[in-house]
């Protein structure tokens, strides 16, 4: 499942016996960089989605707030993503539920978990998405979502070679 044209990308695992997607991969810079990038708006404006017309809209980074991101397709159409913050530990973990507008609703069963951790300069970051079945599960990896977040990480990485240059 791997695309390897992708410079760095994702390991994603599809475990057979739970209905998880689970992605990894080891961004080239600290746990505190990485963090930023990840949490400021400004910055996941930039970064989410293979597209490039992002508007934050909500991104209450906390146990109990919300989160809103707004994808301008190439046609022009719109694309809502969103969800509530189940649990957020800063530089180690968010738990998250995860929406498209119009698509499925808001269900707890459906979240994902982010886990970041430092070793030797370097953060080794972690996400698993759990579904509700495997149904839900396989039409997702069936949208192309690992081309997507690949895509959305090699903006990631350059953000991030900005930011260092920059000091």
């Amino acid at each position: 499942m791997n695309d390897q044209s992708f410079p760095n990308p994702f390991k994603t695992e599809l475990p057979t016996d739970a209905p998880l997607i689970i992605m990894s991969r080891t961004f080239d810079a600290p746990l505190a960089l990485v963090w930023t990038v990840w949490s400021r708006p400004e910055h996941m404006a930039q970064w989410w989605g293979p597209h490039d017309t992002n508007r934050v809209v909500e991104l209450d980074l906390r146990t109990g707030g919300k989160w809103r991101v707004v994808s301008t397709l190439p046609d022009g159409s719109d694309v809502t993503f969103f969800g509530t913050y189940l649990a957020v530990e800063p530089n180690t973990m968010i738990r998250n539920t995860f929406v498209v507008e119009g698509m499925f609703e808001e269900d707890p069963r459906f979240y994902e978990e982010h886990h970041f951790e430092e070793r030797d300069g370097k953060t080794h970051y972690r996400s698993v998405s759990n579904f509700p079945d495997f149904e839900m599960r396989n039409a997702t990896v069936d949208t192309g979502m690992e081309w997507g977040a690949n895509v959305s990480m090699i903006k990631f990485d350059a953000i991030l070679e900005r930011l260092k240059k920059e000091g």
